[in-house]
């Protein structure tokens, strides 16, 4: 059977606290920033709607729904697509 291990000396204890906290905040800040910026993509591709809808000459509401849906998934895998 397995103990979990307890700190003897709280130093040890107060660094690991302060190291996990620090992580904890570095994720939290990453997924809020990425939510903010997917948000902020979401209101720029909706600005551009009515330009796109004139261009390409988009009439019936399923195929704008489209358009704006291609577009966000075009802004998700192009990403991955750079990467590679």
């Amino acid at each position: 059977m397995m103990i979990p291990s307890i700190p003897t000396s709280t130093a040890s204890a107060d660094r690991n606290g302060t190291f996990r906290s620090a992580y904890l905040w570095l994720a939290c800040s990453a997924g809020a920033l990425g939510g903010l910026l997917f948000g902020y993509d979401w209101v720029v591709i909706g600005g551009a709607k009515p330009f796109y809808e004139l261009y390409f000459h988009l009439d019936s509401p399923s195929i704008e729904g489209w358009a704006m849906s291609c577009a966000l998934i075009g802004c998700l895998v192009a990403p991955f697509l750079q990467a590679a």
